[in-house]
């Protein structure tokens, strides 16, 4: 399967799709690859199955179905279950139900979303500690959490926070309390980007309205909250926390942590696009132009993977992409690209206008990396916090230094689950003065690949 397409796009979800549907109907050959089982991404995960039509939003669930049919439609070709471990510039390496597989492609597009910002606390690891990206992920999936789980917790800060509570509200499953994490700091800094937040009225009224839902189910919400610890076990039997300097307890069965949500830039990093770093949502993301151009010639983002704008704005980024993308290869004139793309340029410049303002009300507080020495920061490899803060003693100064000499990173996840922690720790100790200090180098592959099918795809092309 080494046949050149006009661009082969990483990922299903509405930016994919969106751009897939586009360069389609410029004439482009296109092929789509996923990890999941059937488009949508995330956000408009399993749209196809009525089993799940109770969660969530009905305005946002047509406007899936309505991509996710006109994709169907398209007629590009689309590969499911597929995990891509490598990337060169006009070649992606794969594994397709099992079988390595290499894709070539005159351009690439990169539209694998975001991810829940990984933040670990004593006690993350007992069961019945969840992220709420992955909670959300099962209710959309069979409809209800863990065999048994008829309660939750909440403790984080972020804007999945609201939309997971309301899905848990649909799904039947009380919410025992909310721990507010949010730096109002920035918060307070919101207020003067207020006025670019209306601009987009429909997002505002949605997120009044699951404000409105929560507080109509009497949840009670701690705001404030620091040092939060699992606690149990075998599995998670209470949550502590402080609320300014006093400590406070609850129990329950199950934790849902979420401290926003960050690009997925495995992939670019490992290309060595080049990344600029957000201070104040504290993650780095790909520098590109409104029509998803990287740094690299025929390398484009588009999505939550450029920046977590949501899924609204992903979908005009991957039009923007789409045609951006056709201008490039000549079958769109400049005159139809600037006729075509005007619409959504203006949408998109509204909605930026309008996510600044969230930007600071979501921002993540620094106080969230405080963590215990024993807290465990790299599952993979079994690295605490205090492991990592002793090699930044012993003058291990930056975040690949400290990779070798503890191992945090270096497991089957190459660090996309501890990776961000592993920066804050090592900003923390450099004075945050320089953000590059803490930026991991990825290396391919950067998702698990079997030895034999390595071996196998390489030999084919010798």
């Amino acid at each position: 399967m080494d046949n050149n397409v006009d661009l082969v796009i990483i990922g299903a979800g509405p930016a994919g799709l969106s751009a897939a549907c586009t360069a389609r109907a410029c004439g482009l050959d296109v092929t789509v690859i996923d990890e999941q089982a059937c488009p949508g991404g995330q956000l408009f995960r399993n749209i196809e199955r009525p089993s799940t039509s109770h969660i969530g939003d009905s305005k946002e669930r047509a406007t899936g179905l309505e991509l996710v049919e006109k994709f169907r439609k398209c007629g590009a070709k689309y590969y499911s279950d597929t995990t891509v471990w490598g990337v060169e510039r006009h070649r992606v390496f794969c594994t397709i139900k099992g079988k390595a597989e290499t894709l070539s492609a005159t351009n690439i597009l990169v539209a694998c979303g975001a991810m829940e910002r990984p933040v670990p606390f004593p006690g993350w690891t007992l069961p019945g500690v969840m992220g709420v990206g992955g909670a959300d992920i099962l209710l959309r999936d069979i409809g209800k959490l863990s065999s048994g789980v008829t309660e939750v917790v909440l403790a984080g800060n972020g804007p999945l926070m609201l939309l997971a509570a309301c899905h848990l509200i649909d799904s039947g499953i009380r919410i025992s309390a909310i721990l507010d994490t949010g730096d109002w700091i920035q918060r307070f800094k919101a207020v003067a980007l207020m006025p670019g937040g209306i601009m987009d009225l429909p997002y505002v009224k949605k997120g009044i309205g699951m404000l409105l839902r929560i507080f109509k189910e009497n949840v009670p919400i701690y705001r404030n909250v620091e040092k939060i610890r699992a606690v149990g076990t075998d599995c998670v039997s209470n949550v502590e926390f402080f609320v300014k300097g006093q400590k406070k307890e609850i129990a329950t069965t199950c934790i849902l942590r979420h401290e926003g949500v960050i690009p997925r830039t495995h992939i670019l990093g490992s290309l060595k696009t080049k990344l600029i770093w957000d201070n104040v949502q504290r993650y780095w993301y790909p520098e590109t132009n409104i029509f998803g151009m990287t740094s690299i010639p025929g390398i484009y983002v588009s999505g939550d993977a450029a920046y977590v704008h949501g899924g609204d704005a992903s979908i005009f980024k991957g039009h923007l992409v789409g045609l951006g993308v056709s201008r490039h290869l000549g079958v769109l004139s400049d005159a139809e690209f600037t006729y075509k793309s005007k619409g959504d340029s203006k949408r998109l410049k509204t909605l930026y206008a309008a996510r600044a303002f969230l930007r600071y009300v979501f921002a993540p507080n620094p106080q969230v990396y405080n963590i215990p020495d024993e807290t465990i920061v790299c599952r993979c490899e079994n690295t605490t916090a205090g492991e990592i803060r002793k090699a930044i003693r012993e003058k291990f100064m930056n975040a690949d230094e400290v990779k070798r000499m503890t191992r945090c990173g270096m497991g089957q996840c190459q660090g996309r689950m501890c990776g961000t922690v592993l920066s804050e720790l090592v900003l923390e100790a450099c004075g945050l003065d320089d953000p590059a200090k803490g930026r991991l180098k990825v290396q391919q592959p950067f998702r698990p690949v079997t030895l034999e099918n390595y071996c196998s795809l390489h030999a084919s092309h010798n």
